[in-house]
């Protein structure tokens, strides 16, 4: 059915794909990401007539989903579209990223029309069940939905709901019959904020709070990563100032509070990360854990303070205080905390910081020491999991960047087209993306992508392979080796007619010069720059430390 007839046939009425584009749209959704296929047509046609949500293609499903998850992180809400299938299985492995990472990320599938159940079509197994794949996505999401024409409008309400509230992915099916019937709904909205709290459990949260506060002479807060994404960084700047308390982050919740803040004691890794914010949390008589998940790659492999009894913890629909739960939502408890906290005051000792330094040669060292001094403030970085992210994790960055990564999942390769859901999601802040040659690799595709809608800076740092993996163990395997790319010309292969600033610094000079130079512009820049195999930042060298024993 082509788009003009469709245009003809639904004149005057709203269809159920276009109730789920202004469902989308009134949660903070401007994009839709993904890859066509015949089963998603009908629904793709339907919603781009109403203007509501723009396309915005990529080669494959997996870097769709990388970059709906990015743009959910900030807007609050994602979405991606696939085919049945061959397209949402390819779309998996990012959904699944977004439930260990608490991301709002709406997958939906274009399925068969409900009129060809049962039959031996493309795309499927050959053996007439659909529902396979919405089995396997039962796995990776918060709650899910094969629409049918009974009441499709409630499930999608329904299931939106659910993304809001628990922080989570969600999985629809739309066949392609229903995607066009007519949408007979309600007046069922979708709101930001659950109220189903129990007053009970939020007067012995907050009874339990005064007691552990009222007992203690100092207190150390600690941000997780549920505070952007639920962005909730005002009422968290609030608790900071009425506890006047040190607050660290954990390398996942960075844009939480402001590295200029007065009170900001640095990123806490457990025993690896920054002296200051390791003083501030060993020494607090109570901790304030903000949306946390302590995984191990945040906490330096289980080497943070773990003191159930002397810690207050805000998660997604649950608090806990001196180790007993409490059904209290994020949202609430945080606002609860705020109301009920009082001054904790307490200076720290002048813990010189320890970052990076630039030297004589280009190095780890050198690039993050670089990076640190020339980010713009407001800007985004970028980072993948693997030596850039620890590179990233010792600097201090500029008033108002935060870093966009996937510490939790660890799925390399996410943060190339993550750089594009950024870009999108909030223009005017410019994302700087690294990321090494492994990694990037992973997803390369996107970078024509990118070319088209956006103009990061992007460093990638060619050390030949999987350094993280060499770290860890075996430094000299064969299989931490990849293929050696030109990463300068290759840009400009995937990006032909556009233009690109491109250049591969050698040295710390040519790097200052060649960044500078680049964030002054408003192209997209690519710089190619070559590290030793075995070069890696000091953060990752203490990790691996801890791993190996």
């Amino acid at each position: 059915m082509n788009t003009t007839r469709n245009k003809r046939l639904l004149d005057g009425m709203e269809t159920v794909a276009q109730y789920l584009a202004r469902k989308l749209h009134a949660l903070g959704a401007r994009h839709l990401f993904g890859v066509p296929g015949d089963f998603s047509l009908s629904l793709l046609d339907s919603v781009l007539e109403t203007g509501l949500l723009e396309w915005v293609g990529s080669p494959n499903e997996l870097n769709a989903g990388y970059a709906a998850d990015a743009y959910a992180r900030t807007r609050g809400i994602g979405a991606l579209v696939t085919t049945f299938g061959v397209g949402e299985l390819s779309a998996l492995n990012a959904v699944a990223g977004a439930y260990a990472e608490n991301v709002p990320l709406v997958q939906i599938t274009g399925a068969p029309a409900t009129t060809r159940d049962g039959m031996l079509l493309h795309h499927t197994l050959g053996d007439g069940d659909f529902t396979h794949f919405a089995r396997a996505y039962a796995e990776v999401t918060a709650a899910g939905a094969i629409l049918t024409h009974d009441d499709p409008c409630a499930r999608i309400d329904e299931v939106l709901q659910t993304a809001v509230d628990e922080q989570r992915p969600v999985y629809l099916v739309v066949p392609a019959d229903v995607a066009l019937t007519e949408a007979q709904c309600g007046a069922t909205t979708v709101v930001s904020d659950a109220e189903n709290d129990s007053r009970g459990s939020t007067l012995r949260f907050s009874a339990a709070v005064r007691a552990l506060l009222g007992s203690a002479q100092s207190a150390a807060v600690i941000a997780g990563h549920l505070v952007e994404r639920t962005r909730s960084q005002g009422v968290f700047g609030a608790l900071v100032s009425a506890l006047d308390s040190p607050v660290v982050t954990l390398s996942s919740g960075r844009g939480a509070i402001d590295s200029t803040h007065p009170r900001f004691a640095g990123v806490y890794i457990g025993g690896i990360g920054a002296k200051r914010a390791q003083l501030a949390v060993e020494t607090a008589d109570v901790l304030i854990e903000v949306g946390t998940l302590m995984a191990d790659a945040v906490t330096g492999m289980f080497s943070h303070r773990d003191d159930p009894a002397h810690t207050i913890h805000l998660g997604v629909r649950t608090a806990r205080v001196a180790g007993r739960e409490y059904a209290v939502p994020f949202a609430d408890a945080l606002r609860i905390l705020t109301e009920l906290a009082t001054p904790l005051p307490r200076e720290l000792p002048d813990v010189p910081a320890a970052g990076p330094v630039v030297g004589e040669t280009l190095d780890q060292d050198t690039l993050w020491a670089t990076l640190e001094r020339l980010l713009p403030a407001g800007s985004r970085l970028v980072t993948d999991i693997g030596t850039t992210f620890w590179g990233a994790a010792g600097i201090t960055l500029p008033a108002g960047v935060d870093v966009v990564a996937q510490p939790v999942w660890s799925s390399i390769g996410y943060a190339l087209p993550a750089t594009l859901g950024c870009a999108l999601a909030a223009p005017e802040r410019r994302p700087v993306l690294v990321i090494g040659d492994g990694a990037a690799q992973m997803t390369v595709q996107e970078l024509g992508t990118l070319a088209r809608h956006a103009n990061p800076v992007i460093v990638v740092v060619d050390n030949s392979g999987y350094t993280i993996e060499r770290a860890l163990q075996s430094p000299q395997a064969v299989y931490n080796d990849v293929a050696a790319w030109d990463w300068t010309a290759l840009a400009r292969a995937f990006a032909p007619g556009i233009d690109l600033r491109t250049a591969a610094p050698s040295t710390p000079d040519e790097l200052a010069t060649e960044l500078s130079a680049a964030l002054a512009d408003d192209r997209m820049a690519v710089l190619h720059v070559r590290l030793d195999a075995l070069d890696v930042p000091a953060g990752l060298r203490a990790l691996a430390d801890r791993h190996r024993r």
